[in-house]
């Protein structure tokens, strides 16, 4: 709580002499705020979406049905949707969380307005499926609003809340009956066509909107690529994906989930209702939050039948897929954050492997003879011979589980999508400085220098010679990515030339003491076996 009062005190010195200006969007005026320290203009906490409360609860987002006269506050974010934190974070620490939370928020550069038709950049945050909200102080786009000006290629940063944990992703037969589910992912879906009819009364072009996120968020954008089918939409047309794809997640099946529903259905005390699904719409937020937030309760996306109508891999192979420009990559060590530590031999590992996913023994013995037991090529990379002190197998363990979520996962989409259109791909291999060597360059990491945020955060942005220069060379990347569909319009005098990834499989790799480009063959074989296993998997 000390760090959320500090980060926010910095925003509000940051914010200081604001003023109020308007927009008229469908339904009526919004008043924001006026920050002549950035020279912006934001509008904070507009409801995209009915409150998804009582009998709406657990169902698809439902239109706004209302118009107003006057002008509503549009000045502070929203709370942000209730969710529940996982192993290793709490995004949410400090946050105000509500099950009234579908809000947007636009931060613009002044001087625009409708009629400018600038380009937005349309922020989806991660968390597991969980967590998290646009509130988080680390997701502020300003200094991403503030260097797109600086390079004469002004955008609209937007963002905005949706469902997690069982508010977003309970799922069983009797949601599947109603034909729905995955009603985060639909809330997703509902912002971008509030932004679609209403960014214009801002100054933005809904032609030209790019969605960005990380982790779960990046997982999200490409579930939207495969969405209804992979059928064509105009709500964005590029995504950046940071650390995430559709091939990162494990489906739960129908039994699965159904396991977790009926679960809660005891835990409210539901499970004597002839409708069961109403009786959890119908209890008290306490009594839902209190049957929920347990161990053995965990809900994210599955494959319904309906917005996500077949497994991901069968969707991949048959070219069933939104096909838009991307962005996308992950960071060197991403195994420190999702491998199982504390192996001590090859069996604990096999046996790790086995529980994890539904790989056979055959399937486990392939992927150890591509990751041979030398710590010399395990993860955390480049760190020598000497062994993590959790356990004697866990930089083997941390490389095949990083490159089983996030590595391989992001060459197969590059691999797929660059047949069609044009994709960027990169490796992020800069250690913050309050990172260790145990962990090396892990999951988020980027995130800070992304967004070239200064604020005192739970992922503050380094301060070592060359940090700030690495921020401001990947927010240029971002920000002519979403201008231009091409980053390599940063406006800094010997940046590297990002290669197109159609012409040939090359990442950019940043680091603080001089980025640069490499071929994108590391551990090729185990990810090529990796890309074939999806049903054991359980993508």
């Amino acid at each position: 709580m000390l760090l959320r009062r500090l980060a926010f005190g910095a925003l509000l010195h940051l914010v200081a002499a604001a003023s109020n200006v308007s927009v008229t969007i469908q339904n009526g005026t919004y008043t924001g705020v006026s920050v002549p320290s950035f020279k912006q203009e934001m509008f904070l906490g507009m409801p995209f979406a009915q409150p998804p409360v009582g009998d709406l609860r657990l169902r698809a987002p439902q239109t706004l049905n209302t118009s107003w006269s006057g002008s509503r506050n549009a000045t502070n974010y929203s709370p942000i949707c209730i969710g529940y934190p996982i192993a290793f974070a709490n995004d949410d620490l400090g946050q105000e969380l509500s099950e009234d939370c579908l809000t947007v928020n636009v931060i613009r550069p002044e001087g625009y307005g409708e009629g400018s038709d600038l380009p937005v950049m349309l922020w989806v945050y991660g968390g597991g499926f969980a967590m998290g909200g646009s509130a988080d102080l680390r997701y502020n786009g300003s200094w991403i609003v503030q260097r797109s000006v600086e390079m004469d290629q002004p955008i609209i940063f937007a963002s905005f809340n949706y469902r997690v944990s069982v508010f977003g992703f309970l799922f069983g037969q009797e949601i599947a009956d109603e034909e729905s589910g995955n009603f985060g992912l639909l809330d997703q879906r509902k912002a971008m066509e509030w932004v679609h009819e209403n960014i214009g009364a801002f100054g933005g072009d809904a032609s030209k909107v790019t969605l960005i996120g990380e982790s779960a968020g990046a997982i999200s954008i490409a579930q939207q690529l495969l969405a209804l089918g992979g059928a064509p939409t105009s709500l964005f047309r590029g995504g950046i994906l940071e650390s995430g794809t559709a091939l990162s997640w494990q489906y739960k099946t129908l039994n699965e989930s159904q396991a977790v529903y009926d679960i809660v259905v005891n835990n409210t005390g539901c499970s004597t209702s002839n409708d069961t699904l109403a009786c959890l719409r119908s209890v008290d937020i306490d009594t839902f939050v209190a049957a929920t937030n347990v161990s053995t309760v965990s809900a994210g996306p599955v494959i319904d039948g309906h917005f996500l109508r077949e497994a991901v891999t069968v969707a991949m192979d048959s070219d069933a897929t939104v096909k838009v420009p991307l962005l996308l990559g992950q960071n060197s060590d991403e195994g420190s954050a999702f491998g199982v530590r504390g192996l001590d031999n090859e069996t604990a590992l096999i046996d790790a492997l086995l529980a994890s996913y539904q790989l056979t023994n055959e399937s486990v013995s392939t992927i150890l003879e591509h990751y041979p037991d030398d710590p010399s090529i395990g993860c955390p990379f480049h760190t020598g011979d000497g062994l993590l002190s959790t356990g004697a197998q866990d930089k083997r363990s941390l490389a095949i589980y990083g490159d089983i979520v996030m590595h391989a996962p992001r060459r197969a989409l590059a691999e797929t999508m660059s047949k069609h259109k044009d994709v960027f791909s990169y490796r992020f291999d800069q250690i913050p400085d309050n990172a260790t060597i145990e962990t090396g360059v892990s999951h988020f990491q980027e995130v800070a220098f992304v967004f070239s945020n200064p604020l005192p955060t739970q992922n503050p942005l380094s301060k070592r010679a060359g940090d700030a220069e690495l921020a401001k060379l990947m927010t240029s990347y971002w920000v002519s990515f979403v201008a231009n569909q091409d980053p390599n319009h940063t406006e800094i005098d010997g940046a590297p030339t990002w290669p197109n990834y159609r012409d040939a499989p090359k990442n950019i790799v940043f680091k603080r003491k001089g980025s640069f480009i490499e071929d994108d063959v590391y551990r090729k074989s185990g990810i090529e076996f990796i890309n074939k296993l999806g049903p054991e998997l359980e993508h």
